[in-house]
């Protein structure tokens, strides 16, 4: 099974024009359509797990080029429903008994149907109205036949494609695979939803739906059903009956996004429209918490500082900032870096105080050259960004997401921020800095009083290469003037030494030769000095 499915992966693949090329036909299309759409094509094709594997690449923008990453993003689950055969002995073997003996009524109208599972609405018999996911049958045994499919193909690309080395393609496939595998388990969606709403509450006018843990395993998830809309399906009037109105519903969620990004450390990583509920009473709903980010402490500061940097166009220390929590695997000059980076402020902080969303993507883009890589969470971050961006668009058009973050953090009334905890926690982590500083002074003024004091200088490969090639030349240099002069020393009493012939002496041999060896050197360097000025 596993090998048909991958003769059948590389079929779609040469046929969208992916590896050995088939015809001229394929070979003329693969030049006129871009490389994303026809892997999309290929997922497409492939279906089922495929499909939610090229949703989970998509979000990887530092891996994959921004324009593949924005068509894959495409990808649906069109995914017909699982017969009701089939689906209903999951839901009663994970119960453990008939259905009757939990819900007064089941509807099994499917709500959604995905690669994964499907959802239903019913109604418990002590009367709450719940929503219930369960897992397709098989499932399980479909996606370890996948994966394995596609791990005899990673190691092709890996082996036998440039783009393959760079990203170690079977790698990648490693950490694709144990997403997929997460999400198989329900239980952790609904320890997510419980940590959320610990961490929600209610005060801010955002909900998390109850989980009914008793009636959860890992294939069933048995959740609160909300009562009201989606920011997808709702009216222009339940959005708001007046521009203000909308500008506060979007601030509200944004609000509650930082919140959960900079105070909690643990956010909701696809807050797309589908996944927002506008509740009967006002309040905002979140759903589906299949997709989680969890951040530390350097990495909370370390986004606070990079908002800051983009807004006040410090460059300096939007380098430092990313430095701070990237995998760095190859040196580079920071120079370089800040100018690179100052060519995407300008591009995305626009004169009049405007902020492009995308800038926190394309931040993430622009590192993996340098060979810079964010953690897998501050890349599911950007990718989050950019997605509540497009939602809070269709809540208010006019609301800017970086904008909204900036203002909230200067904010004197509710800053985003608590700035008097930054500066504490900041003195607290320099207190034992300070401490040790008048010691190691005194130590410094007492070697150089005796004359230890040392001083060592430490020179990057760069710096090293052009030191050898600065030596070189001056040696070479040094060479041809000596021949020079040693040569014109022996041409001067030429007639006076040793002589070989009737006219000719060896002197005159001498010189005239280390005139020529000396003029060849002199002329190198020369040389060299006059590429150097032209490049």
């Amino acid at each position: 099974a596993v090998w048909r499915r991958y003769q059948e992966l590389v079929r779609l693949a040469r046929r969208e024009g992916f590896g050995p090329l088939q015809s001229a036909d394929v070979r003329a299309q693969r030049t006129v359509e871009p490389e994303g759409v026809r892997l999309r094509r290929v997922l497409e094709e492939a279906g089922g797990v495929y499909v939610k594997l090229g949703q989970i690449a998509a979000t990887r923008i530092d891996i994959f080029p921004p324009e593949v990453c924005e068509e894959l993003a495409k990808l649906q689950n069109r995914v017909a429903p699982e017969p009701i055969d089939g689906i209903r002995p999951v839901l009663e073997a994970e119960l453990g008994g008939e259905m009757s003996e939990v819900f007064a009524d089941f509807d099994w109208e499917c709500l959604a149907a995905a690669s994964i599972g499907q959802t239903y609405q019913a109604r418990l018999l002590t009367g709450e109205a719940v929503v219930v996911k369960i897992q397709r049958p098989g499932i399980a045994d479909v996606m370890e036949r996948d994966l394995a499919a596609l791990a005899h193909l990673a190691d092709v690309v890996q082996r036998r494609t440039p783009f393959g080395q760079n990203v170690r393609a079977a790698e990648i496939l490693g950490q694709f695979g144990r997403s997929l595998r997460a999400e198989l388990d329900f239980l952790r969606e609904a320890d997510a939803m419980e940590e959320m709403a610990r961490l929600v509450g209610t005060a801010d006018g955002v909900r998390v739906p109850k989980v009914y843990r008793k009636l959860c395993t890992r294939r069933v998830l048995v959740q609160e059903r909300f009562e009201g809309s989606t920011i997808a399906d709702a009216t222009p009037d339940r959005l708001g009956a007046s521009d203000d109105e909308r500008r506060a519903l979007a601030e509200r969620l944004c609000r509650s996004m930082f919140d959960q990004i900079l105070k909690y450390g643990y956010f909701h990583a696809d807050p797309h429209p589908g996944n927002v509920f506008i509740l009967s009473d006002g309040a905002l709903g979140l759903i589906d918490f299949g997709a989680m980010g969890r951040l530390d402490t350097i990495q909370q500061a370390a986004i606070v500082d990079m908002f800051a940097a983009i807004a006040l166009r410090d460059i300096g220390l939007l380098r430092e900032s990313l430095e701070r929590v990237a995998d760095v695997t190859e040196s580079v000059a920071p120079e370089r870096l800040e100018r690179v980076l100052a060519r995407l402020v300008a591009d995305h902080v626009h004169a009049n105080g405007v902020i492009d969303p995308a800038v926190m993507q394309e931040l993430v883009a622009v590192m993996a050259p340098f060979g810079i890589r964010l953690p897998g969470d501050l890349v599911l971050l950007s990718r989050a960004l950019a997605t509540l961006d497009g939602t809070l668009r269709v809540i208010s058009p006019g609301v800017s997401l970086v904008g909204s973050v900036v203002e909230m953090m200067g904010s004197t009334t509710e800053p985003l921020v608590d700035r008097d905890a930054m500066v504490k926690e900041a003195f607290v982590s320099a207190l034992p800095h300070l401490r040790r500083l008048p010691d190691r002074l005194d130590r410094i003024l007492m070697l150089a009083g005796r004359g230890d004091l040392r001083i060592r200088h430490i020179v990057d490969e760069d710096s090293r290469r052009i030191l050898r090639t600065l030596a070189n030349r001056a040696l070479l240099a040094a060479i041809g003037a000596t021949f020079l002069l040693v040569s014109a020393l022996l041409l001067v009493p030429a007639e006076e030494g040793p002589m070989l012939s009737d006219e000719v002496g060896l002197f005159e041999i001498l010189g005239y030769g280390g005139l020529v060896a000396g003029t060849v050197l002199l002329l190198r360097v020369v040389g060299a000095v006059a590429r150097d000025v032209t490049t």
